[in-house]
């Protein structure tokens, strides 16, 4: 098995450099600990606890999110942390921001603490890469991937939102409310979503204006102000807008009623997640509803009993949403 030695002579660098890289020492810069951990897997080196010395055991499960400022995600650490307390573990919480190299230290800080279970949160945008599965594999924890899509190769257990049945749903409910011009506000987190926006468009045969494809940099409410206003100022503006998250929609309907625009009259909006206060703005935002306990339920029983059961058959586990119609449409 690879030492803190051989490391350090692959690199060039000396052992105490190595040690504190791997110790995620604030004195090391982000580049290095990079290069060390990826030699480090390379060479098989066996992470361990602080200082090399095993940590003692202890009931705690790990939790890795891209972030922690949405609702969405603050909600599915929150339920996590409450059910996994409720079977006897404590909880450990790491934030990779939408990085993939920060999730692989992630993994690696998981298992050198010796957490029992991991669970572990992908956005739209982020890629399973083969060094993040590999990482996975080579740290032997028992792991679900709650995930916005289906990984069909993936041999861990995962979970995700059925996505397209709920655009599907979306578009189907517009259109049935008569609107025609239908158009999509997003962000660069969400093109996942404009992919499924438009391909849900042509299955219910409504035509699509590029120019109604709203997208940019800026994220949640200030993306949502922002690129409504480049819909209204077009010749030719939308008469409902699918809103790619419901912190968009919000700033969408800002921008709408500073205008001067009724809701839904003008212009109908709709959400996706079902937010809190998404059923307190503008007499309600429509969205599409995330059964999130159901979701994080199901997700921390099979991860448990993964622990206990490391051979039994990998799953697979898709769930619906659902239409809550409120005013906004």
């Amino acid at each position: 098995m690879a030492n803190l030695k051989d490391i350090a002579a692959q690199l060039g660098v000396s052992v105490s450099t190595v040690s504190r890289a791997l110790n995620d020492s604030s004195e090391i810069s982000a580049d290095t600990k990079n290069q060390v951990h990826s030699t480090a897997e390379a060479l098989g080196y066996e992470l361990r606890g602080r200082g090399g010395k095993i940590t003692p055991e202890w009931n705690t499960a790990g939790i890795i999110v891209p972030e922690v400022t949405s609702e969405y995600y603050a909600k599915i650490v929150h339920m996590s942390k409450e059910m996994l307390a409720d079977k006897g573990y404590s909880t450990i919480l790491k934030v990779t921001s939408f990085s993939s190299s920060e999730m692989v230290e992630a993994i690696n800080c998981m298992h050198r603490i010796r957490v029992k279970c991991l669970l572990i949160v992908m956005d739209d945008e982020e890629v399973i890469s083969e060094r993040i599965v590999r990482t996975i594999r080579r740290s032997s924890l028992p792991v679900i991937l709650v995930t916005s899509k289906y990984y069909p190769l993936l041999d861990f257990d995962c979970i995700h939102l059925d996505e397209y049945s709920g655009i599907v749903m979306a578009v189907q409910h517009l259109q049935q409310r008569g609107y025609q011009r239908i158009g999509f506000i997003g962000e660069k987190m969400t093109a996942n979503r404009m992919t499924i926006f438009k391909q849900a468009m042509k299955f219910q045969g409504i035509p699509l204006d590029s120019q109604l494809l709203c997208t940019g940099q800026e994220r949640a409410e200030a993306g949502g102000y922002l690129r409504m206003k480049e819909l209204l100022a077009l010749p030719n503006p939308p008469d409902a807008v699918f809103c790619s998250y419901d912190q968009m929609a919000i700033g969408a309907i800002h921008a709408l009623r500073e205008s001067g625009k009724r809701i839904p009259q003008d212009v109908a909006i709709i959400g996706f997640d079902n937010i809190t206060v998404s059923r307190y703005v503008e007499g309600g935002i429509t969205t599409i509803a995330n059964p999130y306990e159901d979701m994080i339920s199901i997700a921390i029983s099979v991860l448990t009993k993964r622990e206990h059961n490391r051979q039994s058959s990998r799953q697979q586990i898709a769930l619906r949403p659902k239409l809550v119609v409120r005013a906004t449409t």
